[in-house]
């Protein structure tokens, strides 16, 4: 209203137009008013319109905000799983009524965090995801009626193979695996009768691998849950085809492993001592050292058995004599003539003297030569007619047994004896500073190193008889590169911590959405209203102090002060553009209809006395 009025101001010197039919200066002012009236209705337009749209933005803002803040968080539920699996797992979540997203990019199905837990527990009750396959849950179901023997058979195989699937996924390092056994029929026949065996496929996790310790539990674990299955029939090959079991090879395999144990611990003490005993020369970090040590650990045994023949000793000794004397009758020839006495008087002593000593010897002939007996018939045959002969027969024997000197010894040799030994040290070049204060290189010289050499060889036990070698080098140490710690994740990556931030964002937006731009437009819609209102009354009562100096009469500047002031009450508010526009075009005819009063009203305003008043 105030640039409307503005508008009716007339040039200096020139009086208003007073007639009412198309004077020049009417018209002319009534052009300006009009152009001024639009722009400044435009301009009023504009800014509703800026209005409106910042509103619609503001409550878009927040109304998003809302639904951010409010949307739950998604964790990763099952990866990796088949289509079937996944199909089942996404009806399973659907049918329990919890939310669920797939992720584009890994296909991981992923489940709000606050009910991931219930949807674990809701798909294992139904057994879900059967990536392994169904295990012993399936023996709860019943097989029918009809089911052969060899259903049933091939039933529990299948469970058994799965149970122990899972139950090598539990390791660490593993992240799936299957069981597949091979289970032959019993047969009456012993010939016939076959041993199981068994197959395992691994799939490793990226970076990882089974040591052979682990490897002989997964074959131990397989063996003890067949009847009758050995280790030695089980097999375990990883996801790249490599055949596990043939390195851990059983005992031998073990004995390999603490040899190489022990090894490592004499390279180990070996290295130690000589870190201790040059630390002090050279400085605890200037010094390194390797020990390669060749150990044997073959198991030898020796027996010796020694006989010295010169040293005898008589152990036993056994004599036997055997003395027998027997008498001997009348022999000759049987007969008349051999029985006839002698002739009387007709003795023959010294004969049969002889004859006796004769038998006599015959018989110690006999005794020691072993022909008594023909003595004995010579005695008999002599002595025909005389009296009966005795024969002593004799016999000595002697068993002597020597012991001869005998030595016997067992030896077995030492395991894991040092055959050989390769040292090799390294010393940081020294250094020192020089009259221009710089760094310089300063060598060790023959003798130090000579020394150092004697030393080691003394700490380590060199012996150059089984080949021991020993180098010792000085060279410039490079400074070792600074590696980043290993820090833990930090404070911000906790989920907790993304949560409480996302309620601090949104309260922080919606604090400068209410503050930065709601409340000014209502500030700014509220103080135009009251400021046209303002503008109205102050029109209304400068008509009608124009009118008093005009010589109108009080009640017509009364009249039209109420005029303006009933547009004010019924304009007044914000009842939309369709009201103002009502009242700027109430202004517009009352300043056509009063020319001169608007002019008055105009001068009153910039009067000092107007503008006081």
């Amino acid at each position: 209203m105030a640039q409307a009025s503005q508008a009716l101001t007339t040039q200096p010197g020139q009086q208003p137009a007073t007639d009412t039919a198309g004077s020049g200066p009417r018209r002319d002012g009534q052009g300006r008013l009009g152009r001024l009236i639009s722009e400044y209705l435009g301009d009023r337009v504009f800014r509703q319109l800026a209005l409106v749209l910042g509103l619609a933005v503001a409550i878009a803002a927040g109304v998003g905000l809302v639904m951010w803040v409010q949307e739950p968080m998604y964790r990763p539920l099952f990866s990796d799983l088949p289509a079937e699996d996944a199909s089942a797992v996404m009806d399973a979540l659907q049918t329990a009524n919890i939310p669920f997203q797939v992720d584009e990019n890994s296909g991981a199905i992923m489940v709000p965090m606050d009910r991931i837990y219930d949807a674990r527990m809701t798909l294992s009750a139904q057994g879900l995801p059967q990536t392994g396959g169904v295990g012993f849950e399936s023996l709860r179901k019943d097989p029918g009626f009809g089911t052969s023997r060899f259903l049933q058979t091939a039933r529990f195989h299948r469970a058994l193979e799965t149970e122990l699937g899972r139950t090598i996924t539990s390791l660490n390092a593993v992240r799936s695996a299957r069981v597949h056994l091979a289970i032959p029929e019993r047969s009456a026949f012993v010939s016939e009768d076959r041993k199981p065996t068994a197959s395992v496929t691994v799939t490793l996790f990226p970076g990882r691998s089974l040591s052979d310790g682990q490897v002989r539990a997964v074959v131990n674990l397989v063996a003890g849950a067949v009847p009758e299955l050995s280790a030695e029939r089980v097999s375990v090959v990883d996801q790249d085809g490599t055949l596990l079991t043939e390195q851990s090879g059983g005992n031998g395999a073990e004995a390999s492993g603490e040899q190489l144990a022990q090894q490592r611990r004499i390279e180990r003490n070996y290295v130690q001592r000589i870190r201790d005993l040059l630390a002090p020369i050279v400085g605890r970090d200037k010094v390194r050292a390797q020990v390669d040590a060749q150990l044997d650990f073959s198991v030898t045994e020796q027996t010796e058995e020694r006989y010295d023949p010169d040293q005898t000793a008589l152990r036993s000794e056994q004599i036997s004599n055997d003395r027998s004397v027997r008498g001997e009758g009348p022999n000759g020839v049987p007969g008349a003539l051999t029985n006839q006495p002698p002739a009387g008087g007709q003795l023959a002593p010294v004969q049969q003297g002889q004859q006796g000593q004769q038998g006599q010897q015959g018989a110690n002939a006999q005794g020691q030569g072993g022909q008594g007996g023909q003595g004995g018939n010579a005695q008999g045959q002599g002595g025909q007619g005389g009296a009966q002969t005795q024969v002593v027969d004799a016999s000595e024997s002697a068993t002597r047994n020597y012991e001869v000197s005998r030595v016997v010894s067992h030896r077995k040799g030492e395991v894991g004896t040092i055959q050989r030994l390769s040292v090799a040290v390294l010393l940081d070049q020294p250094t020192t500073t020089n009259d221009a204060g710089e760094t310089v290189a300063d060598p060790f010289s023959a003798d130090q190193l000579e020394e150092i050499r004697s030393l080691v060889q003394r700490a380590v036990g060199f012996n150059p008889g089984r080949g021991d070698t020993l180098d010792v080098v000085s060279t410039e140490f490079r400074a070792p590169v600074e590696q980043a710690p290993d820090v833990s994740p930090p404070l911000w990556e906790q989920p907790w911590v993304w949560e409480l931030g996302r309620l601090l964002l949104a309260t922080i937006v919606g604090l400068v959405l209410i503050l930065a731009v709601i409340r000014p437009l209502i500030q700014g819609l509220l103080g135009r209203d009251r400021r046209r209102d303002g503008e109205a009354r102050e029109d209304g009562e400068a008509a009608a102090q124009s009118a008093q100096l005009e010589g109108q009469s009080a009640e017509q500047a009364q009249l039209m002060a109420e005029r303006a002031q009933r547009q004010v009450e019924s304009g007044g508010g914000s009842r939309g553009s369709e009201e103002y526009e009502q009242r700027v075009q109430a202004a517009r005819e009352m300043a056509s209809s009063e020319p001169a009063l608007a002019a008055n009203v105009i001068k009153s305003w910039l009067s000092p006395e107007g503008s006081s008043e």
